[in-house]
């Protein structure tokens, strides 16, 4: 389920003005929170597609076979939102030398605990960092992903800071959500009501209005949507998780046969902007074009 979006003229620079001070503390305060309650790990985020439930596993399961079709060895890697390290350990393993950032410092020290364990800590630099205004040189990385970060930020300012460390070869993949699914849209009212997001995530997530911008950046920008009719069966998965986590697993042969469908369903074009899930592959930065 891919599309390559045709060339554009760019789009203008929509650059909002939030407080951006207060924006960062509210996002790094709710994601220690995420840290200290979910000590093994955020599942907002996703991760090798081996702890992740039947019904949330069909984009972690692209980007794994992704990643194993596109050698990274000794390649640099920016992870951006690197939260608990689950993706930047795996790129530790794959060979890359990774640099992660983040604004929660909780999660950074959980990060740096899971490169221990999975002893990568000599390939893994993880730093307090904002995507709206990277601290690294042009042209500096081989390969950037960010996973779950997109709706927490000035999207512009990240994409535009994306676009400028990315060297011109190189590729970035961001891994997030849309935000046209009805469904889906209840559970973010439901999670700012309980204070398991924030207002300016609720008011920025991700729409296809994004995708499009993204083409002012990007000379190529590869759209992958998943999970259509496995949303509601993500609901079922959360409250059997509550009652016992292993009782999830009883999801398994209906998840199986509903992503089934999704990837039929969802090679309708009209149909594409209610997937959930979305990964997009960025290559050919616009920054290094010349005349």
């Amino acid at each position: 389920m891919s599309r390559n979006v045709p060339p554009s003229s760019p789009a203008p620079a929509l650059f909002r003005e939030p407080d951006t001070a207060a924006s960062i503390a509210a996002h790094a305060a709710m994601f220690d929170g995420v840290a200290t309650r979910y000590p093994g790990g955020n599942t907002g985020t996703p991760k090798n597609n081996s702890h992740r439930t039947a019904a949330r596993g069909a984009s972690v399961s692209w980007f794994d076979a992704w990643l194993n079709d596109h050698p990274l060895e000794n390649a640099q890697a920016l992870d951006l939102g690197c939260g608990h390290g689950d993706i930047s350990t795996r790129l530790a393993r794959l060979g890359a030398r990774v640099t992660g950032i983040d604004i929660s410092r909780t999660s950074l020290a959980r990060a740096r605990t899971l490169a221990r364990e999975q002893n990568v800590s000599d390939r893994v630099d993880l730093q307090e960092g904002n995507a709206e205004n990277l601290s690294f040189d042009d042209n500096r990385f081989d390969f950037a992903v960010s996973a779950g970060v997109m709706s927490f930020v000035d999207f512009d300012r990240a994409i535009a800071e994306l676009s400028r460390v990315v060297k011109p070869g190189g590729t970035a993949v961001i891994l997030d959500r849309l935000g046209h699914h009805p469904i889906a849209r209840i559970g973010r009212k439901r999670r700012l009501v309980t204070r398991g997001t924030t207002q300016f995530q609720t008011d920025d997530i991700l729409t296809c209005n994004h995708l499009d911008r993204l083409r002012a950046h990007f000379a190529q920008v590869d759209v992958h949507v998943f999970d259509l009719l496995t949303v509601p069966m993500i609901l079922v998965e959360n409250a059997l998780t509550r009652v016992h986590p292993a009782l999830a697993m009883l999801c398994t042969p209906f998840a199986a046969g509903l992503r089934a469908l999704d990837r039929a369903i969802l090679k309708w074009r009209p149909i594409r902007r209610y997937a959930f899930r979305v990964v997009v592959v960025l290559k050919r930065p616009r920054i290094h074009e010349t005349g």
